[in-house]
């Protein structure tokens, strides 16, 4: 389906942008915490957020509002209302894409042993490399 004429596309940031959005929602909400968990849910899913670059950190935030607006318009669509399927498809196309990017499959958080501990053999947890 086509845009809108009444629907512009924003070529630059707005004034009022402040980068981490996800951080500062309210947590007093149902949709926040539930963001929010999610979020968290997708981080410790892909070995814990200390084990990730930025970039994947990134990918892990659109990744989790974009299942977020999935979910928001298939209840829409659920309780009976009209929703665009081709924004539908477009957003579960391009979610999809980003699952792919981070990996479908679960990673184990690196852990040290204690005897490497003990002995001062342990080596420093680096974030984890471009695969």
């Amino acid at each position: 389906m086509a845009r809108r004429s009444s629907v512009k596309l924003l070529a630059q940031l707005p004034a009022d942008y402040v980068p981490d959005f996800m951080e500062r929602l309210d947590m007093r909400t149902v949709l926040g915490r539930a963001v929010a968990d999610r979020y968290h849910a997708v981080l410790s899913d892909l070995g814990g957020e200390d084990n990730l670059t930025t970039v994947k950190r990134s990918l892990a935030r659109r990744f989790t509002w974009f299942e977020v607006m999935l979910e928001g318009m298939e209840c829409r669509m659920a309780s009976g209302q009209q929703i665009d399927i081709g924004s539908w498809t477009q957003l579960t196309n391009s979610w999809l894409g980003i699952a792919r990017m981070l990996g479908l499959e679960r990673r184990q958080k690196p852990v040290r042993r204690l005897h490497e501990h003990l002995n001062g053999t342990a080596k420093p947890i680096k974030a984890e490399v471009a695969q």
